[in-house]
């Protein structure tokens, strides 16, 4: 459920802002309106935070972590040293990139002191050096003291000599180098195993980051506090700010708030807030909350909370996409392995071993494992199945159509889970009069589940009553959809008689009918998930019946072909599986998912 808040309101004065500000953080319960300012101390501090984050970012993550004692000047004294690594690391790779260009640029050369170049200048003989096309070195060059070090394709490196009184070539010489190759590589090696030490120091202090992300949220918790302080309203040496608690801790903050001689201000959020959500369930209902922690959404203060809905559909959308008991028993002893690893429970593993099971009860129902029809066949299994929906209907005669069965449960299943969000809506939306507006939808959607079955399935004919249905739904629909507080009944009928709303309910009665159409998906990615793991175990069929490196070839392709499989499995669950919670679902119960996390103003200690 979404847990009910209170607007909270504090006055108090200017001179006593850092001592309230501390008690409301020690609170813990205040979700504030930010407005931060500015000041040096938050430039800082932000600056400090980047620092941190950039040490951190460099560190082996999976490294085992040492124990330490927290102690602010440790944690920054490492943060230091970590940055100083990492300045050496960063200098030393630019020399490396640096000589290694060089070795690049005069490997064709050879190796040769450019010193001792310069000692037969000094004794009145040049050597110049050209990087030239075969062409021009055969046609300038020809007059000149010359010979060619190595070519390359067409281009050609020589130096020509020139003895003191001669004129060198109206032409471009490449630039002697500072050092030999000899020397170059020595610098190479030598900057090569600087670097390989200095990352052996790095991984050292990988071992530490538990006390960098300590230092860390200590930072971020100073950024928030002084973003608070900033903030403020100020006004005759009075400070004030608005925030939001759930409604259970107001005696709390009016207790501390009497002790401290502040003013404080308790009421209802208004139209106008944006007020934070704060999502509380229990255990079971909670097991979906990985998943909406993963697509990062929540619902807004006055939407609902629809978790335990999410958590059934998903769990029955999850069974219907994978489809296959094989593969559900492998996702559960992955996750009684990680389970087991982790020393360390928690609702995601909860959710995998709810997703799992229910895997393999629809799998084991279809009698699909692996999509191998051997073991469908298998007595022991073939008997838990039941053959209006197995995936392999020919084991049970000619008259068994599961496929057609299966398209009707998902159109049942459609109208079923539609009808709940009209219904829950229509609650939600009581007393007002356009509440009624969703019991003309739900008429609605009844009726024209007939007319799906008639177009897709074929069920015919459309029973009398349906058309009706239809019908009385598109005149409630008119008669309430636009109904407001204050206004005249007869003006809001007025209102939905609008042409352009008109053209908009047949928009949506469109649409209505396509959202049921869609669940068909269900039955359409898991059929498809079911051919390709068939497909796979084919291919490796004759393989596997051969001995030898053959048997290993058919293993390798049923290793791939399932995985993969397993794979666009999951992403078919993103696609598929959550869209229809996520769009249809929800958008017949008019959710936006327009929420933002409540984030109390407290401090944590480490």
């Amino acid at each position: 459920m979404i847990v009910k808040m209170s607007k909270v309101s504090f006055i108090f004065l200017d001179s006593e802002k850092d001592t309230a500000l501390e008690k409301i953080q020690k609170a813990g319960v205040v979700h504030l309106q930010r407005t931060p300012g500015s000041s040096e101390t938050l430039t800082g501090l932000a600056a400090d935070r980047n620092r941190i984050v950039r040490a951190l970012s460099r560190l082996d993550v999976k490294a085992v972590q040492e124990e330490y004692s927290y102690s602010e000047d440790k944690a920054r004294d490492l943060s230091q040293k970590v940055l100083d690594v990492l300045d050496s690391i960063k200098e030393s790779e630019e020399k490396l990139n640096l000589v290694k260009e060089d070795l690049i640029w005069w490997e064709p050369w050879g190796d040769f002191d450019p010193s001792e170049i310069a000692i037969l200048k000094s004794r009145g003989v040049e050597l110049h050096f050209y990087e030239v096309t075969r062409n021009d070195w055969e046609d300038i060059f020809k007059d000149y003291r010359s010979f060619v070090v190595s070519s390359v394709k067409n281009t050609v490196y020589g130096i020509i000599v020139v003895a003191e009184g001669e004129e060198a070539p109206d032409l471009d010489s490449v630039k002697l180098p500072e050092y030999s190759v000899s020397e170059l590589l020595k610098q190479k090696l030598h900057i090569e195993n600087k670097l390989k030490g200095l990352y052996e120091v790095l991984q050292q202090f990988s071992g530490q980051q538990n006390m960098l992300k300590a230092l860390l949220k200590s930072v971020e918790q100073d950024i928030e506090y002084h973003e608070v302080r900033t903030g403020l309203g100020n006004e005759d040496n009075l400070d004030y700010f608005t925030g939001f608690m759930p409604e259970r801790d107001k005696d709390k903050i009016q207790s501390l708030a009497a002790e401290n001689a502040w003013a404080v201000i308790l009421s209802e959020p208004t139209e106008g807030d944006v007020v934070p959500s704060l999502v509380e369930n229990n255990k079971l209902v909670n097991t979906i909350k990985p998943l909406f922690d993963i697509l990062e959404v929540l619902p807004g203060y006055k939407e609902m909370d629809i978790s335990l809905d999410f958590l059934i559909s998903f769990t029955l959308f999850f069974a219907m996409i994978i489809g296959d008991a094989g593969y559900g028993v492998l996702f559960l002893l992955l996750t009684i392995l990680v389970r087991f690893k982790s020393k360390k429970g928690g609702p995601g593993f909860n959710l995998m071993y709810l997703l799992s099971s229910g895997t393999i009860l629809w799998g084991m129902l279809t009698g699909n494992w692996f999509g191998s029809l051997a073991l469908g066949s298998w007595e022991p299994l073939k008997g838990l199945v039941i053959p209006q929906i197995s995936a392999f209907p020919e084991l049970f005669g000619t008259d068994v159509d599961s496929s057609s069965t299966i398209k009707y449960m998902c159109f049942v299943i459609a109208t079923i889970q539609l009808s709940i969000a009209r219904f829950k809506n229509f609650v939600f939306k009581m007393p007002s009069l356009v509440a009624f507006e969703q019991l003309g939808w739900l008429t609605m959607l009844l009726g024209i589940y007939h007319v799906v079955l008639f177009l897709v399935l074929g069920i015919s004919p459309i029973p009398p009553y349906a058309m009706n249905m239809i019908a009385v739904g598109l005149v409630v629909i008119i008669l309430f959809s636009q109904q407001e507080k204050g206004v005249n009944f007869f003006k809001g009928v007025l209102k939905g008689l609008n042409p352009i709303g008109l053209f908009q309910l047949f928009l949506d009665s469109i649409s209505l009918l396509s959202d049921i159409i869609s669940y068909i998906r269900l039955f359409a990615v898991g059929l498809a998930s079911l051919a390709i793991a068939v497909s796979f175990n084919a291919m490796a069929a004759p393989m596997m019946a051969e001995p030898g490196v053959a048997m290993i070839g058919g293993a390798l392709i049923l290793l791939l072909g399932h995985s993969l499989n397993i794979v666009m499995g999951a992403l078919s669950l993103i696609v598929h599986g959550v869209r229809l919670n996520m769009l249809e679902y929800s958008g017949h119960l008019d959710m936006e998912w327009s929420g933002f996390k409540y984030e109390p103003f407290k401090k944590v200690q480490e």
